[in-house]
C-alpha cells in the first residue's frame, strides 16, 4: 500500500517537524545514483511508490526528533499549466512564500537546500535567519544551501530543474543520508515525481496519480461522495454549450441567483475563474437564449486573457460552474 501524505501549509508542516522530540536509532541509506528511467513510465511510478514508503519511517521517527540529522530539499514550484502560470502576476515571487520553512533550521542538525527560479536577495534570507530563536544566524547559514536556475520564464520551477542535470547533481551532493531526507514542494505533479526519483528521496505530498481529486471537478465529486456540503453547481464540463446548460439549470434551481462562477479545473489564485452575471427580468422561456447570447461577455479574472482564450483553455482542461453568493464561498 502506498503511503499518501496530504499536502499541508508551510506553517503546519513546520509545526509537525518541530514537535516533541523522540529518540531514534536507525541505519543510514546513503545516496546512490538512481537508475535512469523514462519520466512518467510505469517503472518510474514503481520507484516513486517505493520511495514514498520510506516517508512512513520519517513521519513517525525523523520528523519529531529535533536532534536528528536530516536534509529537507525545498522546491517551491507552482507546477501548473504553462499558459495559466504565465497569467499569474509575479509568479516567480510566489516561490519566496516557502522561505518560512527556513525556520526548520532552528533544529541544530537540520540542513536545507532551497531551490528557486531566480537568486533570492541575501537581505531577505538574513531577515528569516534572524527570526530563528536561540540559533545564531551564522550557524544556520552554514546549514542552508541556496540554489537558483537563473530562469524567470513562465515554466514550472521543477521543469527548469529537470532541464539542468548539473543543478540536480549539486542537490544530490547535499543529500548525505537519503533515509533522513525528503522533498517539499508547493504542489506535487508529474515533474515533482520525476525529480524525487532522480534525487532518490520521497516527497512530503500526495501521489500525482491523485491530482484529479484536487481539481475543481474532482474535489466537487469527492465532496459529494463524502456527504460534505458544497455550493450548488455542475462539474465535468468541457465546452461552452455545457457551461450554458449548467448556468441555465442553476438559475432554474435558484430563481433569485444573480451570479455564477465558472472555474477551469487547474486554475490558481482565481486566475482560472470567470464570473457570469444573469440578466435581470428575463422570462423562463427566454432564459436559455439569454444565457447563450451573454455568455461570451463573462468577466474573466485573469488579466490579458480574452474570452476566446478562456473558453479554449476550458475545453482543454475542463471545469465546473457554481452559484455565486456574497455570503458564500465557492469551490
Amino acid at each position: 500500500m502506498t503511503t499518501i501524505v496530504p499536502a499541508v501549509s508551510g506553517l503546519s508542516y513546520f509545526a509537525l517537524m518541530t514537535s516533541i522530540p523522540t529518540h531514534i536509532a536507525a541505519g543510514k541509506r546513503c545516496f546512490s545514483q538512481p537508475p535512469a528511467v523514462p519520466p512518467g513510465s510505469d517503472e518510474e511510478k514503481k520507484i516513486f511508490k517505493a520511495l514514498q514508503q520510506e516517508l512512513t519511517f520519517q513521519f513517525q521517527h525523523v520528523f519529531p526528533d529535533r536532534l536528528a540529522s536530516k536534509t529537507v530539499v525545498i522546491v517551491p514550484s507552482m507546477t501548473l499549466d504553462r499558459e495559466i502560470l504565465a497569467k499569474v502576476k509575479g509568479h516567480v515571487y510566489y516561490e519566496e512564500r516557502m522561505l518560512c520553512l527556513l525556520m526548520l533550521l532552528r533544529m541544530p542538525q537540520t540542513n536545507i537546500v532551497f531551490v528557486s527560479s531566480l537568486p533570492i536577495d541575501q537581505v531577505t534570507i538574513d531577515y528569516y535567519l534572524h527570526l530563528l530563536p536561540g540559533i545564531p544566524g551564522h550557524h544556520a547559514r552554514q546549514r542552508l544551501t541556496m540554489l537558483s536556475c537563473y530562469d524567470a520564464s513562465a515554466k514550472p520551477l521543477t521543469e527548469k530543474i529537470l532541464q539542468r542535470p548539473r543543478l540536480i547533481n549539486r542537490i544530490r551532493q547535499k543529500i548525505s543520508d537519503a533515509q533522513h531526507s525528503h522533498l517539499v514542494c508547493f504542489n506535487v505533479a508529474e515533474f515533482e515525481r520525476t525529480l524525487a526519483v532522480q534525487l532518490a528521496i520521497p516527497i512530503y505530498g500526495c501521489d500525482p496519480d491523485l491530482l484529479y481529486m484536487g481539481s475543481k471537478t474532482g474535489s466537487r465529486r469527492l465532496f459529494r461522495k463524502c456527504g460534505i456540503p458544497l455550493p450548488d453547481g455542475v462539474e465535468n464540463l468541457h465546452s461552452q454549450n455545457e457551461i450554458a446548460d449548467a448556468l441555465y439549470q442553476l438559475k432554474l434551481n435558484k430563481p433569485l441567483l444573480r451570479k455564477a462562477v465558472i472555474k477551469i479545473n487547474e486554475g490558481f489564485s482565481g486566475e482560472g475563474n470567470a464570473v457570469y452575471t444573469y440578466q435581470s427580468n428575463v422570462a423562463e422561456a427566454e432564459l436559455k437564449e439569454s444565457i447563450d447570447m451573454s455568455l461570451p461577455y463573462i468577466h474573466i479574472i485573469a488579466d490579458k486573457v480574452n474570452h476566446q482564450q478562456f473558453f479554449k483553455k476550458f475545453e482543454d482542461l475542463g471545469g465546473s460552474t457554481a452559484l455565486w453568493e456574497d455570503s458564500l464561498l465557492t469551490f
